[in-house]
C-alpha cells in the first residue's frame, strides 16, 4: 500500500513531501510468483496458499493483478519508481515474498534511486511483529534502523527559546 501511495502521489503531483519509505516485506507483484513462493510455500507463518487467498480476495479480477499499483515490480514506470524518496527495503530471509522484496529495491536502485535491501538472516515474514520473537536481538535491530531512518527523515521541530 505504501508503494501505491508513493506511485499515486508523483502521478499527482501531490504536493506531499516524502523524505523515507520503509518497507517491510512488500507485496510488490500480484500477478506472478517468484522462486521464494515456492521454497517458502509452506511458511513458517507466511504460506503460499494464504497469499494466494488475500490476493483473490483483494484483486479478485485477474487483470487487475497487472497494473503498476497491484503489481509495481512489473508494471510501474521508470519515470515514477525514479523519483521515489529514499527506500529502505526490510525482508525477512524464510518468507515468500523475500524474493519480490529484493527485486523492488533492486530496480530501485538500477533507477538510481537511494535504496537499501536489509534481508534478515533466518527471520520468517513480520518477525518484527510476532509476540513471541519481535523482541529478539534482530527484531530489535530492524526497527531501531527503521526509527532511525525516520528520525533522520523527520528531525523534531525547533522550539526556539525566549
Amino acid at each position: 500500500m505504501a508503494i501505491a501511495m508513493m506511485q499515486m502521489s508523483l502521478e499527482r503531483s501531490l504536493p506531499a513531501k516524502i523524505g523515507q519509505l520503509i518497507l517491510f516485506n512488500p507485496v510488490t507483484d500480484t500477478h506472478m510468483k517468484m522462486e521464494s513462493y515456492e521454497t517458502y510455500k509452506d511458511g513458517p507463518f507466511l504460506s503460499a496458499a494464504s497469499m494466494d487467498w488475500m490476493i483473490d480476495a483483494f484483486l479478485p479480477n485477474e487483470s487487475d493483478r497487472k497494473t503498476a499499483l497491484a503489481s509495481p515490480l512489473s508494471f510501474a514506470p521508470d519515470t515514477v519508481l525514479s523519483s521515489f524518496p529514499p527506500t529502505t527495503v526490510f525482508v525477512g530471509d524464510v518468507d515468500p515474498l523475500v524474493d519480490e522484496g529484493k527485486a523492488f529495491g533492486r530496480r530501485l536502485q538500477r533507477l538510481g534511486n537511494d535504496a537499501a535491501i536489509i534481508q534478515a538472516d533466518g527471520q520468517m515474514h513480520a518477525f518484527m511483529l510476532v509476540r513471541a520473537i519481535r523482541h529478539s536481538p534482530t527484531a530489535r535491530a530492524i526497527m531501531e534502523f527503521a526509527c532511525l531512518k525516520m528520525r533522520k527523515a523527520f528531525p523534531p521541530a525547533h522550539s526556539s527559546r525566549t
